[in-house]
């Protein structure tokens, strides 16, 4: 039941980005607090401690190049990178540890990226609903987390 929660939540959070290019706040707390409660007996603080410092040094290292590109100090929020993608990605951190977290941002990213380049075609929206693909990523992931895991092995290099 956890589950389809989860999975009905991620599912407003796609609509609600593609539809508006924007996602109600309030479905950011209830996300980490499903995402928590989903993976209760699994996860530590300090899992969840490293997730949000990998999310901080990627934010802090795209706030640099931006703006080493722009010459000039430049917020990622205002135009880059919106609160709803920055939110999202710190509410999902309680379904991971750091290692598989790290693989689930690198490939949700890339599935994003290929989403967007393909659904360019047919739209003359210029925003990517980044937290929307990256839903659909974590539904994946829920839905198919035991051959996830076997895949996150063979990367590491455990066959």
């Amino acid at each position: 039941m956890l589950t389809f929660f989860l999975i009905a939540l991620l599912l407003v959070i796609f609509y609600q980005d593609l539809r508006y290019r924007a996602v109600m706040w309030i479905l950011f707390p209830l996300l980490a607090g499903l995402c928590f409660w989903y993976n209760y007996g699994q996860t530590d603080w300090t899992a969840i401690f490293l997730n949000v410092a990998f999310v901080l040094f990627l934010l802090a290292g795209l706030t640099v190049y931006i703006s080493v590109r722009r010459k000039q100090l430049t917020a990622i929020w205002n135009g880059f990178f919106s609160w709803g993608d920055i939110l999202f990605i710190l509410a999902i951190t309680p379904l991971f540890d750091p290692v598989h977290y790290i693989y689930f941002f690198t490939f949700g990213t890339l599935m994003t990226l290929l989403i967007h380049l393909s659904v360019m075609k047919f739209t003359t929206d210029k925003t990517i609903p980044y937290a929307g693909y990256l839903s659909l990523a974590s539904i994946l992931y829920v839905v198919f987390t035991p051959q996830v895991h076997l895949f996150f092995l063979f990367l590491n290099g455990n066959r």
